[in-house]
């Protein structure tokens, strides 16, 4: 038998094996899949290339392999293989199973290149095609998976220092330093805000991931999405401008008292009795003492945390102060706190629409329950921060890709630069569509599309905005 025709071989019995595979390609490819690439790419210790393949055909082959290895490595990742092993509806792991069919796909038209070199390079051209849409999907859910492992590890940081805290151990607070400075410099370069949201109950990031006990991570979640607005509009403020980083430390450890909640409590769907009111309001002051515990020179800071609920009409927690007697952050705070709030779903609600959120907050400054100022600070965040996936009047999808900061143009907050998706009829565009609503007089922003409308339409091309 021929070098060739064994080659040939091999590679008709791997299809035959794939063909006798679930239907769904699985997220794990075969070794199989792996030692066919290798022998055909003619990598160490396999077997040579037969001499009847074309030079472009080794090189594509060659190209194959570098393809094969990222997509290893990124199966291999733990919280891909955690996902996966959990079976949950996760649209990057989808994006990832279609990714790995693609490159089963190309190993099958390899497997039937003829020997004659004029029609395998015909051949190659649409081997080229294959590859190169792996090679950018593989891009695309690289980069999904960069937010998701940022977004997973922040929390777990988070609520790693808050539980050690609550226990009374020894805690490294230059992480939460650290984790400052990172989110301070992302609002400088205009990334996203990313809304953060864990369950009440959950106890890991990611099936197989760090376990922490309820309700940190819940909590942790929330002071990250606070922390991203603090650093969004604290340079806004004479007082803050020049020392960012105190006022989102304060912003990662305000609700460090939370803790010592009941987690039945905090996971309730009903109305809080009068006595669970009382248990659940105290988590500001318990927060306070276990600042001045871990930093005794950051009175300051305690006290501003304290605060983070009162309201400047008096109707707030835990002291009822009223207007200049709530300091300055903690003013602040509670202004970036309940837009927060209203951002990420509550086991009583669904998540809110930033454009809601952004109203109840100036509603309620209006109505002497928060700072005026603070409140229109947030305005810089628009009713549609860079990164919202939002649906038009008419129907088409998109995403923010820019704002207008003119805090003076009443209309700049709802009209930004979209790069539309999706066409009216849910049809993926080839290729976004950049449009400025602030230059159209007709037409706007109906909402922001909610999480499961845009797993459906986006999740199959967009997994990073899922």
């Amino acid at each position: 038998m021929t070098d060739t025709r064994e080659l040939l071989n091999r590679i008709t019995a791997f299809r035959q094996r794939l063909g006798d595979a679930t239907p769904a390609p699985s997220v794990a490819e075969p070794e199989s899949f792996r030692r066919s690439v290798l022998s055909l790419a003619g990598a160490d210790g396999a077997d040579p290339l037969p001499p009847q393949l074309t030079q472009r055909a080794r090189e594509l082959l060659g190209f194959a392999k570098t393809l094969l290895d990222r997509q290893r490595a990124f199966t291999a990742d733990p919280v891909v293989a955690g996902l996966a092993a959990a079976s949950t509806n996760d649209a990057l792991i989808a994006y990832h199973r279609e990714t790995t069919a693609m490159m089963a796909s190309a190993v099958r038209m390899a497997q039937s290149f003829p020997e004659s070199p004029s029609v395998q390079l015909k051949m190659c051209n649409g081997l080229e095609g294959v590859l190169e849409v792996v090679k950018e999907r593989l891009t695309v859910q690289e980069r999904a998976l960069a937010l998701r492992r940022t977004d997973y590890t922040r929390i777990d940081r988070v609520a790693a220092c808050l539980t050690a805290m609550n226990r009374f151990q020894q805690v490294n607070l230059n992480v939460l330093a650290s984790l400052a400075e990172e989110l301070i410099e992302e609002a400088r370069q205009g990334k996203a805000l990313r809304v953060l949201h864990a369950d009440v109950l959950s106890a890991a990031s990611y099936p197989g991931g760090v376990e922490l006990p309820a309700p940190a991570r819940f909590v942790a979640a929330h002071a990250l999405t606070v922390a991203q607005v603090v650093a969004r509009v604290v340079h806004l403020d004479y007082e803050w401008a020049s020392r960012p980083l105190p006022a989102v430390v304060a912003a990662l450890v305000m609700d460090a008292g939370m803790l010592r909640v009941r987690v039945d409590l905090l996971a309730k769907a009903g109305k809080l009795t009068p006595a669970e009111r009382r248990e659940l309001e105290q988590h500001a002051q318990y927060s306070a003492e276990l600042i001045v515990r871990y930093l005794p020179d950051a009175a300051p800071l305690a006290a501003a945390v304290a605060c983070h609920h009162e309201r400047t009409d008096g109707t707030g927690y835990p002291a009822g102060l009223k207007g200049a007697a709530i300091p300055s952050l903690g003013r602040l705070l509670a202004a970036a706190d309940v837009y927060a709030a209203c951002c990420a779903a509550r086991p009583y609600r669904p998540a809110g629409d930033t454009r809601a959120a952004l109203t109840d907050v100036l509603l309620a400054a209006e109505g002497g329950q928060l700072d005026k100022d603070f409140a229109e600070y947030l305005v810089t965040l628009a009713f549609y921060p860079v990164g919202a996936v939002v649906e038009l009047t008419d129907g088409r999808v998109g995403v923010v890709a820019a704002n207008h900061p003119d805090r003076l143009d009443p209309r700049a907050p709802g009209r930004p630069v979209v790069a539309v998706l999706a066409d009216a009829d849910g049809a993926l565009l080839p290729r976004p569509e950049h449009v400025d609503l602030s230059a159209s007089a007709r037409g706007g922003i109906l909402r922001t599309l909610p999480a499961e409308r845009r797993r459906d339409l986006l999740g199959a091309r967009y997994p990073d905005l899922v």
